[in-house]
């Protein structure tokens, strides 16, 4: 990770009148809910090749690769991708798409229409699924509060389920991946 080299967010605007290539890695889901609202190639990190990337969008070995995902982690698994397939010159965008709409970066998508949205103002019908974050969240709630259940009328063995899921959440959040996200970006009604 040393090698990968870095940019601030703020520098995206004057790269993006420069013509540069950016690569979102993020899933399909999250490339739905919010991305750039500028030209850039989304292809999500599981089905990243760098070689395939380069050669698919007639890109020289040379050429600047700007990537993003939501924080900056997959992004640098990506850069680290294309070091290895010998490209050197990739760069991570720091903090991700988080830092650049709080640098003020324009961003569309659905989930970002709903946020601009009052509390006050009734929401457009979408056929738009949940956000992923709030996905997680019910699906955990739901884990939690079956497994406490079935724990109280059955079986003390269902308390298991509650455990595991405060086992997933603490290492969510000390790793910044959540293996419930991952096997809801699975789901049907999300792809």
């Amino acid at each position: 990770m040393e090698n990968i080299k870095t940019i601030h967010p703020t520098q995206l605007a004057s790269l993006v009148k420069q013509g540069c290539i950016i690569l979102d890695v993020r899933t399909d889901m999250e490339h739905r809910e919010a991305h750039l609202n500028c030209k850039h190639i989304h292809v999500p990190l599981d089905t990243l090749d760098a070689q395939k990337f380069m050669t698919d969008n007639n890109l020289p070995a040379d050429s600047d690769v700007y990537i993003l995902c939501r924080g900056g982690k997959r992004a640098a698994s990506a850069a680290e991708m294309f070091e290895a397939a010998g490209y050197h010159n990739v760069h991570v965008i720091e903090g991700g798409l988080l830092a650049c709409q709080e640098c003020g970066t324009d961003v569309s998508g659905t989930s970002v229409a709903a946020k601009t949205n009052s509390c006050c103002t009734p929401r457009p019908a979408t056929s738009a699924p949940i956000p992923l974050e709030r996905q997680v969240r019910i699906a955990a709630g739901l884990f939690v509060a079956l497994g406490s259940l079935l724990a109280l009328t059955s079986s003390a063995i269902f308390a298991l389920i509650p455990l595991a899921v405060g086992c997933g959440l603490i290492f969510a959040g000390i790793t910044d991946r959540c293996g419930l996200a991952l096997i809801l970006t699975k789901a049907p009604w999300n792809k």
